[in-house]
C-alpha cells in the first residue's frame, strides 16, 4: 500500500477533481487527504454518505492542531468522513493562514500518513490503506514538503499549452532536489497531461517529451481529458452514466498504472478485504 500525491505547478488543471476521481475508482481501500495549503473545497462539492453536508469541524485542521501531542494512523482515520459513492475524505483547511501556522505539524502528519499506508496498519479500521493526497498548487517553498516526501508517487498535473509546460518544467526541477530522501531516492514522479480531447494528440506527446527532458526520473503517467460533463459528478451535477464519460474511462487507465506501481497489500489486509467482500 502507499501514498499517491496529486499536485500542479500553476493554473487549474483539475487537481481536486483528479484526486476525487482517483479515490472513487481506486480498486483497494483508500482515503483522500485534502492537503492543499491554499484551502480545500471538497466540502462544497461532495455530499456525505447519508446525503447531508460534511462536517467541516473535522479534517486536517484538528490533525495539525493536535500534532504537538503526536499523531498516528488512528488520528487520521478518526478525522475521515464517508462521502457519497463510498470513499472516505479528510477535509482540508480553510485557507493559507492555517497552513502556514501548522509549522512542524506537517512532519507529524506525514509520519501518521506513512503509518496508515504501511504494513503495520493491518488491523480493523487501521488495515493498510492507500492514501491519496490533494496537495494543490506547489510553489517554490511548499509548507507541506514533508508530506510530499512521504509519498510513494507524486503526480504533477499539467495542461498541454506552452505556458503551463514551462511552469511544470520549472517545478519538476525543484522537486527533483526537494523530494530527495535521506537514502538518496526520489518518490516515483511523473506527469499526467490534461487536455481537450478534440485537440491533436501530438500536443500532449510534445508536452510529455519536454517534461521528461528534465531527467530520467520523470515518468509519463498518462492522459486525462478536459471533460466538464464528466467532472460534473464531483460538483453535484446530475451525470447520466458517469462510468461512460471520457473522464472516467481515461481515469481508470491512469489509476491502474498508479496502483501497479505501489506495494501490494500485506496478507492481513488482503484477508480482511476478502472477508468484507464475502460478507
Amino acid at each position: 500500500m502507499g501514498v499517491v500525491t496529486f499536485l500542479s505547478a500553476k493554473g487549474s488543471p483539475g487537481v481536486t477533481t483528479t484526486a476525487l476521481l482517483a479515490t472513487a475508482l481506486w480498486p483497494r481501500p483508500a482515503l483522500l487527504l485534502e492537503a492543499d495549503p491554499a484551502g480545500g473545497d471538497v466540502a462544497a462539492r461532495v455530499l456525505a454518505a447519508d446525503g447531508g453536508l460534511l462536517d467541516t469541524s473535522r479534517g486536517l485542521l484538528p490533525l495539525l492542531t493536535a500534532a504537538r501531542r503526536g499523531l498516528d494512523a488512528a488520528s487520521v482515520v478518526e478525522q475521515a468522513q464517508p462521502v457519497a459513492g463510498g470513499s472516505r475524505v479528510v477535509l482540508g483547511l480553510s485557507g493559507p493562514e492555517q497552513a502556514a501556522a501548522a509549522g512542524r505539524g506537517w512532519a507529524a502528519l506525514a509520519a501518521a500518513v506513512a503509518e496508515l499506508s504501511g504494513p503495520s496498519a493491518a488491523d480493523g479500521d487501521l488495515r493498510s490503506t492507500d492514501v491519496l493526497v490533494d496537495a494543490g498548487r506547489v510553489g517554490a517553498a511548499p509548507v507541506h514538503l514533508d508530506l510530499l516526501r512521504a509519498s510513494d508517487c507524486v503526480v504533477l498535473l499539467v495542461r498541454a499549452d506552452v505556458a503551463a509546460v514551462l511552469h511544470a518544467r520549472d517545478r519538476l526541477r525543484l522537486l527533483g532536489g526537494a523530494l530527495r530522501r535521506r537514502d538518496g531516492l526520489l518518490p516515483r514522479t511523473g506527469v499526467v497531461v490534461v487536455g481537450d480531447p478534440g485537440r491533436r494528440a501530438g500536443e500532449a506527446a510534445s508536452a510529455v517529451e519536454a517534461l521528461r527532458a528534465v531527467g530520467p526520473w520523470v515518468d509519463d503517467l498518462g492522459r486525462l481529458p478536459h471533460d466538464p460533463a464528466g467532472a460534473g459528478v464531483f460538483a453535484g451535477a446530475p451525470v447520466s452514466r458517469p462510468e461512460r464519460t471520457a473522464l472516467v474511462r481515461a481515469g481508470r487507465t491512469v489509476v491502474d498504472d498508479l496502483v501497479a506501481g505501489l506495494p501490494v497489500a500485506p496478507p492481513a489486509a488482503a484477508a480482511a478485504t476478502d472477508q468484507e467482500s464475502a460478507a
